[in-house]
C-alpha cells in the first residue's frame, strides 16, 4: 500500500474521530441545552402553581372576610387577587404549551395530562367563584342571614378543597418531574462524561497506534536509505536499496538504485577515459620517444650520410683530377697513354654517376617520387637472365646458382631495368658473402596476389643485433667487412627502395655462420595487362 493512501486514512481516521467529538459535542450541548430549557420551564411552572396555591388561598381568605366582616373593600382585594390567579392559570398555560413543544413524543403525554389538569383547575376555580358569587348576591340583596347560611354551607362543604387538591396534586407533579428533569440532565451529563472519557481515549489510541504503525512503516525503508546515502558518500557506488513493495519509499529507492547506476557507469566511463588517456599520453610519449630516437639516427645517418658520400664521392674524383694532371703534366704524350688515361676518367665518371643515381632514386623513393617504367614481366624469364648474368660474377668462387621455377609463367607490373637491378644486387650479395663452393638458390612462389621470391645462401649470414639495421645507408655488417672491404653499403637500402616504389615487401632472415634468406613479395600484374 503506499504512504499516501496510508495518509489518507489515517487523516480519514482522524478525521472521523474529529467529527464524531464534535458530533458529540453537539449532541451534548443540544441535549443540555434542552434539560436546561425543561428543568427552566419545570421549575417556572413549579413556582407558578406555588404562587397559584398561595394566591388561591389569598382569594378565598379575602371572600371570607368580606362576608363575615361585610366590609365593602374586600371585594376590591378580592378582584386584584382573581386577576393575578388568571395570570397564574395563563401564565402555566403557556408554560405547559412550550413544554410541550419540547418534550419527545414519549413525554408528552404527560405534558397532556398536565394541560387537562390546569384546565380542571380553571373550571374548578371557575365553579368556586360562581358559589362565592351566589353568597355575594344574597348579601348584596339584603339578605345577610340566608348569605351567611349559605357560605357555612359552602365551609362545611370544602368550597375550596377539590381546588386545593388539584393544586397540590399538581404542584406535587411539577415538583416530581423537576427533579426527574435534574436527575436526567445529571444522567445526561454523566454519560456524556463518560462518552467523552471513552472517545478520548479511543481517539489517544488510536492516534498512537497509527503513530507507530506509519513510524514503522517509515523507519526500516528511511535506514535503508540512509545507509545507501552513506554508502554512496562513501564512494560505494555498487551498493543497492534493497526494495520490497509498491509505496512511495520503493520508487524512491529505484530511482536511488537508478541514480548509483548511472553515477557508476558515469564513474566507469571517467575511468575509462582516463585509462585511455594515460594510455594515449604513454602512447604519445613513446611515440615522441620513438620519433626523437629516429631523428636522432636520422641525424646520425645524415652525418654519417654526409662523412660516407664525401668519402665515396671523393675517391673517384681523386682518381679522376690525378688522371687529367698527369696527363697534362710534362711534355707531349703518346696517344696511348691519353687514351688510357681518359678510359681511367670514363670508368670513375660512370662509377660516380651509378653512385648518384642509386642515392637519388633512395631519396626520391624516400619522398614517394620514385620514377619507374612500368610494364608486364614476365618474372621468371627475368630471373632466369639475372641469374646468367650472375653466374659469371661467381664463377671464381664457383658458386652454384639454382633458380627453382614453377611451370607456370609468373607477370608482374613493374620496370625491368629496376628489378634486374633489385635481383642483381641479392645474388651479388648472396654470392659475395657465400662460401667456396657454396650454393644460392631462387625459388619463386605464386599466390593469388602476389608473387614472392625467396634469395637463399649458405654463407656467413648476419650478426642478429645488425639485422635490424641492414637496409640503411652505407650500413655494413661487421664479419661482411672483414670477408669483402669493397663495397659501399648502398646494395640492400636500394633494393628496398626498388620493392617498396612496386608496393611491394622485402625481408631478411639469417643465422651467423648458416647463410641468409632475402625474402621479396610484389603484387601480380592483372590479368588484361599481360602481353
Amino acid at each position: 500500500m503506499r504512504y499516501r493512501t496510508k495518509l489518507l486514512i489515517t487523516a480519514g481516521l482522524l478525521l472521523a474521530l474529529s467529527l464524531s467529538a464534535a458530533g458529540l459535542a453537539y449532541w451534548g450541548s443540544t441535549q443540555s441545552h434542552d434539560y436546561l430549557n425543561r428543568s427552566r420551564l419545570s421549575h417556572e411552572q413549579l413556582e407558578r402553581q406555588l404562587q397559584l396555591s398561595r394566591h388561591s388561598q389569598q382569594l378565598f381568605k379575602a371572600w371570607t372576610d368580606t362576608l363575615l366582616t361585610g366590609m365593602s373593600d374586600r371585594p376590591l382585594g378580592a378582584a386584584y387577587l382573581n386577576k393575578v390567579i388568571e395570570s397564574d392559570l395563563a401564565a402555566l398555560q403557556d408554560l405547559t404549551e412550550r413544554e410541550l413543544a419540547l418534550v419527545p413524543p414519549q413525554e408528552r403525554k404527560d405534558a397532556s395530562a398536565e394541560l387537562d389538569r390546569l384546565g380542571a383547575i380553571r373550571q374548578e376555580f371557575q365553579h368556586t367563584l360562581d358559589q362565592l358569587g351566589e353568597v355575594e348576591q344574597l348579601r348584596s340583596r339584603g339578605r345577610p342571614d340566608a348569605a351567611w347560611e349559605r357560605l357555612i354551607d359552602l365551609l362545611k362543604g370544602g368550597i375550596d378543597r377539590k381546588l386545593n387538591e388539584l393544586i397540590e396534586v399538581a404542584v406535587a407533579d411539577e415538583t416530581a418531574e423537576v427533579i426527574r428533569i435534574d436527575a436526567d440532565a445529571a444522567r445526561l451529563l454523566g454519560r456524556l462524561e463518560n462518552v467523552s472519557q471513552v472517545h478520548a481515549v479511543l481517539a489517544v489510541v488510536a492516534t498512537l497506534g497509527l503513530a507507530l504503525l506509519l513510524l514503522q512503516g517509515l523507519r526500516a525503508p528511511l535506514a535503508e536509505l540512509l545507509r545507501g546515502t552513506a554508502k554512496l558518500t562513501e564512494g560505494d557506488l555498487s551498493h543497492r536499496i534493497a526494495i520490497s513493495g509498491r509505496d512511495e519509499f520503493a520508487d524512491l529507492g529505484r530511482s536511488f538504485n537508478r541514480m548509483a547506476g548511472d553515477l557508476q557507469v558515469h564513474r566507469q566511463a571517467l575511468q575509462d577515459a582516463h585509462a585511455n588517456l594515460e594510455t594515449l599520453v604513454e602512447e604519445r610519449t613513446e611515440e615522441l620517444r620513438r620519433a626523437n630516437e629516429s631523428l636522432r639516427k636520422i641525424d646520425e645517418t645524415r652525418r654519417g650520410f654526409f662523412a660516407d658520400i664525401s668519402h665515396e664521392l671523393r675517391t673517384p674524383l681523386t682518381v679522376i683530377r690525378g688522371e687529367g694532371e698527369i696527363t697534362l703534366r710534362g711534355k707531349k704524350k703518346p696517344v696511348a697513354d691519353y687514351k688510357r688515361s681518359i678510359e681511367r676518367i670514363v670508368e670513375q665518371a660512370k662509377h660516380l654517376s651509378v653512385l648518384v643515381n642509386d642515392l637519388l632514386f633512395i631519396a626520391r623513393q624516400g619522398a614517394g617520387a620514385a620514377r619507374l617504367n612500368l610494364q608486364s614481366i614476365d618474372l621468371g624469364a627475368l630471373l632466369d637472365k639475372v641469374c646468367g648474368d650472375a653466374r659469371v660474377i661467381a664463377h671464381d668462387k664457383q658458386v652454384d646458382i639454382k633458380l627453382q621455377d614453377g611451370s607456370e609463367s609468373t607477370f608482374v607490373r613493374g620496370d625491368p631495368v629496376r628489378l634486374r637491378q633489385l635481383f642483381m644486387v641479392l645474388l651479388d650479395n648472396a654470392v659475395r658473402y657465400s662460401k667456396m663452393r657454396g650454393t644460392v638458390k631462387l625459388a619463386i612462389e605464386n599466390g593469388a596476389d602476389v608473387v614472392t621470391v625467396r634469395v637463399s645462401d649458405d654463407g656467413i649470414g648476419i650478426a642478429p643485433e645488425e639485422l635490424e639495421g641492414i637496409f640503411e645507408r652505407f650500413r655494413r655488417g661487421g664479419n661482411a667487412m672483414q670477408l669483402n672491404e669493397e663495397g659501399l653499403g648502398l646494395g640492400l637500402p636500394v633494393a628496398k627502395a626498388i620493392v617498396e616504389a612496386h608496393k611491394g615487401r622485402i625481408e631478411m632472415a639469417s643465422h651467423l655462420g648458416k647463410g641468409t634468406t632475402a625474402t621479396i613479395s610484389l603484387p601480380v600484374a592483372p590479368a588484361e595487362a599481360r602481353t
